[in-house]
C-alpha cells in the first residue's frame, strides 16, 4: 500500500511542480506588461524591475497555487485513468478516497502555508510594492499623469489635465489643458492640441513642448486700479509652441525605498487587520452620534426679536411654526424664509455627512473582506483538490490540452465570482465578511459532487467526448 501511495504522491509532484513554474511565469510576465507603462522610460536598474517583480510576487504565488493543485490532480489522476492504472488500484481495492488520503498530507501542508503566507508575506509583499510604484511614478512626469482627470504636478506649480497620452514612452499627450498657479492660486489657463515631454539626462530640467494652443492669463491681480482691471480683466495669446521648463532635481533624488504608505487593508495581516476594523467600527458610531446631535442642533431657528412676543431663546422649526396665530405678516415671513434658509442648509449638510458616512463604510468594508479573505486562500487550495482529482478520474485524459482547458475554465470561474464577491462586499450588497467567501459557497459543492460521482464510476460528464466534437466540428467547417 505505501509502494502504491508513493507512487501516486510521485505521479501527482511530477504535473504538480512543473505546472506551478510554468503558470508562476507566466503570471509575472503578465504583470511585467500590466505595469509596462510605469516602468519603461524611467531609467531604473535591473535590480528595481526585479524588486518590483518580487514585490508582486506573493499575490501571484497565493493564486497559482491552486490553480496548479488544480491541474496537477486533472494530469495526474487523468493519466492513471488514461492508462487503466486507476482501475488497477481500484480492483486492488483502493477507491478513490484512499488514494485522495496519499495527497491528503501534502495538501493539508500546502494549506496552512497558503494561510501563513497570506497573512506574513502578502502584506509585506502590497506594502513594499505599493510604496516602490508610488515613488517609481514621481520618476518622470508623463507617467505620473492620469489621462481624463486634472493632475497636480508640484515642482512645476501646475494643473494639467491629458485627454490622451501616447508614444514609445507615453510623454506626447494630446488635447491639454494647464492651469499655472502663481503664488498657489490658478492665474493662467492655457490650451494645446498637443504636448511632448522633453528631457535630457544630464541636464536638472524637463521640457513640457506645447504646440498649437492658446493661453488666457488673468491680469486682475497685477492691476491695483479698479478701472484698470474693468478694462483689462484677461489676456488671450495664440502660439504655435511654448515651452514649460519642469526642474526635476527633486525628482531623480527620489528614494525609491522611501514607505509612506503602511496602513492600507491590503498591508495588514489578521491582528492588525481585527484591530483596524474594532477602530473603524468605534470611529463610525462616535461619528454617527455626533451628526445627530449637530442634525439637532441646528434644527433650530433662533430668536427674532419682538417686543410683544416671547419665542424664547431657540426653538425647533416645526416648534415655531406649529403656530403662526400671534405673528404678524411681516414676522411671518421672516420665519418662513429663516425655516427655508435652515431646511436648505440642512439638506446640503446631510449630503455631505451622507458621502462621508458611505465612504466610511466602504473603507470599513474592505478592511472586513481582506480579513476574511485571509482565510480563503488554504480553503481554496483543499476545493481545487476536490475538484481537479475526480475530474481527472472521470475524464481520462492526462494531456495538457483539455486538462489546461478545464483548468482555466475553472480558474477563470473562481477569479469572476471572488471579483464579484470582492465588489458586493465593498460596496455593502452583502456582508462583508460572506462576500470573500461567494466562491468558495460555489466551488464548494462542485468539488463535493465531482468526487462523489468519481468515487461511483460515473461518466456523466464525458468532456474529452464533447471537445473532440467541437474541434471535429470546427474542422469540418473551415474544410467547407
Amino acid at each position: 500500500m505505501k509502494i502504491v501511495y508513493r507512487y501516486i504522491l510521485t505521479n501527482f509532484l511530477k504535473k504538480f511542480i512543473p505546472s506551478f513554474v510554468i503558470i508562476y511565469l507566466i503570471f509575472v510576465l503578465q504583470t511585467f506588461w500590466l505595469y509596462y507603462d510605469e516602468l519603461a522610460g524611467k531609467g531604473l536598474g535591473l535590480l528595481t524591475i526585479l524588486k518590483f517583480l518580487l514585490y508582486y510576487s506573493p499575490f501571484v504565488v497565493l493564486n497559482v497555487i491552486p490553480l496548479s493543485i488544480l491541474l496537477g490532480g486533472i494530469m495526474s489522476f487523468g493519466s492513471m485513468s488514461e492508462k487503466s492504472e486507476f482501475t488497477a488500484m481500484k480492483s486492488m481495492g483502493i477507491s478513490l478516497k484512499a488514494m485522495m488520503k496519499a495527497l491528503a498530507p501534502m495538501i493539508l501542508i500546502l494549506s496552512i502555508g497558503a494561510f501563513i503566507f497570506a497573512n506574513t508575506a502578502l502584506p509585506y509583499g502590497n506594502y513594499k510594492f505599493s510604496n516602490l510604484r508610488r515613488n517609481i511614478k514621481k520618476k518622470m512626469p508623463s507617467v505620473a499623469i492620469t489621462e481624463g482627470i486634472f493632475n497636480d504636478f508640484k515642482p512645476a506649480g501646475i494643473n494639467i489635465h491629458v485627454k490622451k497620452k501616447y508614444g514609445d514612452n507615453n510623454n506626447r499627450l494630446k488635447e491639454i489643458i494647464i492651469h499655472q498657479k502663481v503664488n498657489g492660486i490658478p492665474n493662467k489657463v492655457i490650451i494645446a492640441k498637443n504636448g511632448l515631454f522633453k528631457s535630457d539626462p544630464d541636464n536638472q530640467l524637463i521640457q513640457l513642448i506645447l504646440y498649437n494652443g492658446t493661453f488666457y492669463e488673468d491680469l486682475t491681480r497685477q492691476q491695483k486700479k479698479a478701472t484698470e482691471r474693468k478694462k483689462h480683466p484677461a489676456m488671450k495669446t495664440a502660439f504655435k509652441e511654448h515651452i514649460i521648463n519642469i526642474d526635476i532635481s527633486s525628482i531623480n533624488k527620489v528614494d525609491l525605498d522611501k514607505t509612506s504608505i503602511s496602513a492600507a487593508h491590503h498591508m495588514l495581516n489578521v491582528i492588525d487587520l481585527k484591530k483596524e476594523i474594532d477602530t473603524l467600527n468605534t470611529n463610525y458610531k462616535k461619528k454617527k452620534e455626533s451628526f445627530a446631535n449637530e442634525l439637532l442642533r441646528r434644527n433650530k431657528i433662533e430668536k427674532i426679536v419682538n417686543k410683544s412676543i416671547d419665542f424664547g431663546q431657540y426653538g425647533t422649526i416645526n416648534e415655531i411654526l406649529s403656530d403662526t396665530t400671534h405673528f404678524n405678516t411681516k414676522t411671518l415671513s421672516q420665519l418662513y424664509n429663516r425655516a427655508v434658509q435652515k431646511t436648505e442648509v440642512l439638506k446640503q449638510f446631510s449630503k455631505r455627512k451622507e458621502t462621508y458616512f458611505n465612504n466610511q463604510k466602504r473603507k470599513g468594508n474592505k478592511y472586513k473582506h481582506s480579513f476574511s479573505e485571509k482565510f480563503t486562500y488554504p480553503v481554496m487550495v483543499i476545493i481545487m483538490f476536490l475538484v481537479g482529482i475526480p475530474l481527472g478520474a472521470i475524464i481520462k485524459k492526462g494531456g495538457f490540452g483539455i486538462s489546461v482547458v478545464l483548468g482555466i475554465v475553472i480558474f477563470v470561474t473562481y477569479y469572476i465570482l471572488s471579483m464579484l464577491g470582492k465588489n458586493a462586499s465593498e460596496e455593502g450588497a452583502v456582508y462583508p465578511y460572506l462576500g470573500a467567501w461567494f466562491a468558495t459557497f460555489v466551488l464548494l459543492p462542485l468539488g463535493i459532487f465531482l468526487t462523489y460521482k468519481a468515487h461511483n464510476d460515473s461518466e456523466f460528464a464525458r468532456i474529452s467526448n464533447f471537445i473532440e466534437l467541437v474541434k471535429q466540428s470546427i474542422k469540418d467547417r473551415f474544410q467547407e
